[in-house]
């Protein structure tokens, strides 16, 4: 996990179709929700939460970084304040990981 999600993020940055880099943060939106749905007491929940913890303030870097790239995109812009809106929100509201 340690390897693959600073790759994962870095092709989601890099990607020139905005469609793509859309796609990408919904499915690792999806990925979170799901996430937050364990109970403590699943065997998946140990691996989940320390790659939760590590993947949200990722993405939100990530999010910064691209939005800085686009300043000159408007379309780009928005697309990227909305996602990086999107992860704070859930951030804010469920925490870095909501515990059952």
């Amino acid at each position: 996990m340690d390897a693959w999600l600073p790759m994962a993020l870095a092709v989601w940055e890099q990607q020139t179709d905005t469609s793509v880099q859309y796609s990408i943060a919904v499915a690792l939106g999806q990925v979170g929700a799901q996430l937050d749905q364990l109970r403590s007491s699943d065997p998946l929940y140990a691996t989940a939460v320390p790659w939760k913890l590590s993947l949200t303030p990722a993405a939100m870097r990530t999010v910064a970084n691209a939005l800085l790239n686009a300043r000159l995109e408007l379309d780009r812009q928005r697309m990227w304040t909305e996602i990086g809106r999107q992860f704070a929100d859930t951030y804010v509201r469920d925490g870095a990981v909501r515990t059952r």
